[in-house]
């Protein structure tokens, strides 16, 4: 779906574009127009001089190679971080003024945290408010987090699909998105966007909350040590199969079976004190609370902030 009336003009446009190249694509790029005198450059003064070389034939020509893949590949990797499967993960999205459409969203790697904003309205849908603390989003870039911020701003229908006409649309982003909604806000005021359609979703739906497993099995159970900031700690992590879980309950008078869900794997991580304590073994059957996590290092969702496990 190409934009039909773009309503900034294609320098300013292939210059939002160029911020999802790194150096050597540019550098490619200018080997490809048969520029000359661009090695002494860094990045930020590259693309200015790329633009300040071509003429507007060879801006519209590049925009139209470039466009599409820069923005499927920002769309795809939106739906990866949405569906729990990139290396950062989404912790935070809240609209801050409704009035506006203004959202704030955080996403969290390793150990590096990314926040962005967004505002599109009807007086600013032709180039959106926006910024992100991540390398192309500082620079007006469309990054992944800009789409993320892009696909709840759609459900939440803060503007239409068929208004927007800033950048190229693939032509299946409405099947692709069909199937992730806007979750209940919390008391907080904070949204998650899941996908129905996703293996993760069950896992979605609890991500981040303080949960309760009402039974697992053990599969295995191995010895971990972790090293950060020059400080060694050993932890165990669990395997568990045939898992129900639901929201955290105090008692068991609180169970509601109607929120309890069955999950065929699951990870867990607890200390080397309590698994001194229990000295848990494959075959173990257990019920316990915690908090689950997305753990991006691991690339698997477990259970953290164990502090008690009740062998059945």
């Amino acid at each position: 779906m190409t934009p039909s009336a773009r309503n900034i003009d294609n320098r300013a446009y292939l210059k939002y574009l160029f911020q999802s190249l790194n150096l050597d694509k540019l550098k490619a790029t200018c080997r490809e127009f048969n520029i000359k005198g661009y090695s002494k450059y860094k990045k930020s003064e590259l693309v200015e001089f790329i633009l300040d070389s071509l003429s507007e034939e060879e801006i519209t020509a590049l925009i139209k190679k470039k466009e599409p893949e820069i923005i499927s590949e920002g769309i795809n990797l939106a739906i990866e971080k949405i569906n729990g499967k990139d290396r950062e993960s989404i912790t935070a999205i809240k609209v801050v003024n409704p009035d506006i459409h203004e959202i704030e969203l955080t996403f969290k790697g390793f150990n590096w945290e990314t926040e962005s904003y967004l505002i599109i309205n009807d007086k600013n849908i032709n180039d959106p408010e926006r910024d992100c603390d991540c390398r192309i989003g500082a620079e007006m870039g469309f990054c992944s987090h800009f789409w993320v911020g892009f696909i709840f701003a759609l459900k939440n229908g803060f503007f239409k699909l068929t208004d927007w006409n800033l950048t190229f649309i693939p032509e299946n982003f409405e099947s692709k998105i069909q199937s992730i909604n806007i979750s209940s806000s919390d008391d907080s005021g904070e949204a998650k966007l899941v996908d129905q359609s996703s293996d993760d979703y069950l896992f979605q739906k609890f991500l981040d909350q303080s949960i309760t497993v009402h039974e697992a099995e053990v599969v295995k159970i191995e010895e971990k040590e972790q090293v950060f900031q020059e400080r060694e700690t050993i932890y165990y992590l669990g395997s568990l199969k045939n898992v129900r879980l639901g929201p955290k309950i105090q008692k068991k008078g609180d169970l509601d079976d109607a929120e309890v869900v069955n999950i065929q794997d699951l990870a867990m991580r607890i200390s080397e004190k309590l698994q001194g304590e229990l000295t848990l073994k494959p075959g173990d059957k257990i019920t316990f609370n915690g908090t689950l996590k997305r753990d991006n290092f691991l690339k698997l969702y477990i259970v953290k902030n164990i502090r008690k496990i009740t062998i059945i």
